[in-house]
């Protein structure tokens, strides 16, 4: 269910047109069941998973605090697992199972069952594993407390991880080893499973682990109530592409009484209009051009492109990119104030950083900052002299990398991040050019321009479809300098969208730019609105596509 169409749009009315009218236990009921329904429209099986990783850091939180759930809360969370176990074995098809006990037709209740092992043991082991910590948790309450908290707080990491690395990474490790192997020349009959990845679980396993990290920091108080706590991890507006929250953050706005003022409507439908902005006029007509060369490449038919040609599809995938997942942003904020919560700003002007780290305060500030607080500054930070520093950095960005997904290319992009930050360092060059610092006036612009190019290399890495076509590219970059008509009418469409683009960036982004708008004369708020509406009615993608971040 995507924002960019109408059954969206629909599903939001539903649930916006009754909300205000509840209680606050009751918009949070109404809330918590539509994002399961949200969730459910992607695939319904999966929601076993975003309850798994509740329930583990729900019952882990109370576990870091030393708070026991009494007999009869526990048996609720028992009789909710097993129950949302039967959605992991939807291979089981039950109408064709009846027929053929009834009839008994044995070939239709082999037809019936799964085709795959894989379809019933892993459902039936992560039940399995959550009852067993259920029957435990009573010996696990009455450890030292130190201890206790160490085990609760392991027991969360492990499971998310777990969770998040089987779903998302053990095919591609199995086949990356099988391929290792083979040209070793060593025979191997290791298989893939064929796992279909849960959408957005990248997103809600950090943010549910991130709740028991910061109790055991004493930096968040856990909730008692389950229902708040689901909701916590599954808001429906950014449950799938983020931003991540933290607990300190959405928590308190989940647990409170809400209200919605007129400021915060005006500002939710400036954001909405500008998220659809960005995805439909920006991103997907640039994802055109940036898929006709992309494409090719990937197919090992990139030798009839040129130079020129190559590097006008990488800047299309520069500005595709981030008016995707800044629009996705936008929208997520924007409704999540309709129903009185707000987001973190998740974008920054990213392509006016100046150096590496610039950027990285600037572009997916929620993820930046997650790594940053939970495995960055864990492993030292700049503590304990450069070596460590530089160690620090790479292992960050590599598994920052690697997070995005189950691909060596998105390993390599962390990579070349990690070294271009550690560069910097080396270097001594700062962050930004300083005020009134000599040469200033050119000397920012400069930096601007060479930090997207750096950035554009990686999201070569990014986007190609392996190592072969990004050295391809890279190679007839630097030696093809044929210009062709496509190279004009490419640069002359992301001009006519980027600069839009810059325009709305100086008049939103940022955490106090917003309430700009609302300040606004009707008459400037009119025009803007009949812009954005004229451009997203009539410049619009002819052909829509799915938001980038969804596969992650």
């Amino acid at each position: 269910m995507n924002y960019n169409t109408l059954g969206f749009w629909l599903f939001f009315l539903a649930v916006f047109v009754p909300y205000w009218r509840l209680s606050h236990r009751g918009q949070n009921r109404l809330m918590l069941g539509a994002s399961y329904v949200f969730y459910g429209f992607w695939d319904y099986r999966f929601l076993f998973l975003v309850l798994f990783s509740t329930i583990i850091d729900f019952v882990g939180g109370l576990g870091v605090a030393g708070v026991a759930l009494s007999r009869r809360a526990l048996r609720r969370l028992g009789a909710l697992v097993i129950g949302a176990g039967f959605l992991l074995c939807s291979g089981i098809d039950y109408e064709l199972l009846r027929r053929g006990l009834e009839t008994h037709n044995a070939s239709a209740v082999r037809a019936a069952l799964p085709q795959s092992l894989a379809d019933l043991w892993i459902p039936f082991s992560l039940v399995a594993l959550s009852l067993a910590y259920g029957f435990v948790l009573p010996t696990l309450m009455r450890l030292p407390e130190v201890r206790r908290r160490k085990v609760f707080l392991v027991i969360s990491m492990i499971a998310n991880l777990g969770l998040l690395g089987f779903f998302k990474y053990f095919d591609f490790f199995v086949g990356s080893f099988a391929t290792l192997l083979d040209r070793m020349g060593m025979s191997t009959s290791l298989h893939t499973l064929g796992i279909l990845l849960p959408a957005g679980i990248s997103f809600y396993t950090f943010q549910a682990m991130s709740y028991t990290i910061d109790i055991y920091r004493g930096d968040a108080q856990p909730t008692r109530d389950f229902g708040d706590f689901a909701l916590f991890v599954c808001f429906f507006p950014h449950l799938i592409a983020g931003p991540i929250m933290r607990a300190h953050t959405l928590l308190p706005q989940v647990v409170e009484p809400r209200t919605v003022t007129r400021q915060m409507m005006r500002e939710g439908t400036w954001l909405i209009a500008v998220g659809l902005f960005r995805k439909v006029v920006i991103a997907d007509n640039l994802a055109q051009v940036a898929n006709a060369i992309f494409f090719p490449y990937g197919a090992g038919q990139g030798s009839g492109l040129h130079g020129p040609e190559t590097l006008v599809g990488i800047y299309a995938f520069a500005l595709q990119i981030y008016g995707d997942f800044s629009g996705y942003s936008s929208m997520a904020r924007g409704i999540s104030k309709f129903f009185g919560y707000e987001l973190v700003v998740n974008f920054n002007q990213p392509y006016l950083a100046q150096s590496p780290s610039d950027f990285w305060k600037r572009w997916h500030i929620s993820l930046s900052t997650w790594l940053r607080d939970y495995l960055y500054i864990p492993l030292g930070g700049n503590r304990g002299g450069n070596r460590k520093l530089y160690r620090n950095l790479m292992i960050t960005m590599l598994l920052g990398g690697l997070w995005h997904g189950a691909s060596w290319t998105f390993v390599a992009w962390g990579f070349f991040h990690g070294i271009v930050l550690c560069l910097f360092r080396v270097l001594q060059i700062p962050d930004t050019v300083p005020e009134g610092a000599f040469g200033a006036t050119w000397r920012r612009p400069l930096r601007i321009l060479g930090m997207f190019h750096l950035t554009c290399v990686g999201w070569l890495l990014f986007r190609a479809d392996n190592f072969q076509a990004a050295y391809h590219m890279a190679g007839r970059v630097l030696t093809d300098f044929h210009y062709t008509p496509f190279v004009g009418s490419a640069l002359a469409l992301m001009a006519f969208l980027a600069f839009p683009l810059l325009f709305i960036e100086r008049l939103i982004e940022g955490e106090r730019r917003i309430e700009r708008v609302g300040a606004w004369p009707w008459t400037g708020r009119a025009l803007a609105y009949v812009y954005v509406v004229v451009m997203v009615l009539f410049f619009h993608a002819e052909k829509a596509v799915e938001f980038i971040y969804f596969q992650f």
